[in-house]
C-alpha cells in the first residue's frame, strides 16, 4: 500500500525537476526568434569553460559603445568542440562579425547563436570555425 501512494509523489517530483532543468536552459521569450541582427564587434572576453562558454564583444552604434553577450544556446564546450571551437578560437582585442537573433529586453544586448545562423566570421568575412558538425 505504501508503494501505491510513493508513485505519484515520484512522478511529482519527476516533473517539477524536469520542468526546472528544461527552463534553465530555454531561450524562449528571451530572444526574438523571427530576427537576425549582424553586428561587428572588437572581442572582450572569450571564456570557453563549462557549464555555457560565453563571448562578449563591444559594439559601437549610434555613437556609444555597448558590450553585447553572445550566447551559443545553452551549448556546453563539448558541442562547441564538435563546431570547431576552441579556447584560442577568439583572442581579446580581434574584430569579428556576428549574426543572431537579439535580445528582447529594452537596454539589454545580447545575440543567440543557433545551429549555423550567425557561426561568427572574421573581419574580412572568413569563418571563424569551418563549421561541419552538429552542435548536439
Amino acid at each position: 500500500m505504501k508503494s501505491i501512494k510513493l508513485v505519484p509523489a515520484l512522478l511529482s517530483f519527476v516533473a517539477l525537476v524536469s520542468t526546472t532543468v528544461y527552463a534553465h536552459h530555454s531561450t524562449r521569450g528571451i530572444y526574438h526568434d523571427d530576427q537576425i541582427k549582424e553586428v561587428t564587434g572588437v572581442v572582450k572576453a572569450w571564456r570557453f569553460i563549462n557549464p555555457h562558454p560565453y563571448l562578449t564583444i563591444d559594439v559601437e552604434e549610434d555613437g556609444e559603445i555597448r558590450e553585447y553577450d553572445v550566447s551559443f544556446g545553452g551549448a556546453a564546450v563539448v558541442h562547441l568542440q564538435r563546431r570547431g571551437y576552441t579556447d584560442a578560437t577568439f583572442s581579446v582585442g580581434e574584430t569579428i562579425i556576428v549574426a543572431g537573433h537579439p535580445a528582447r529586453a529594452a537596454g539589454v544586448y545580447g545575440l543567440l547563436i543557433e545551429g549555423q545562423v550567425g557561426d561568427p566570421k572574421r573581419e574580412d568575412g572568413s569563418p571563424v570555425v569551418q563549421a561541419g558538425g552538429s552542435m548536439f
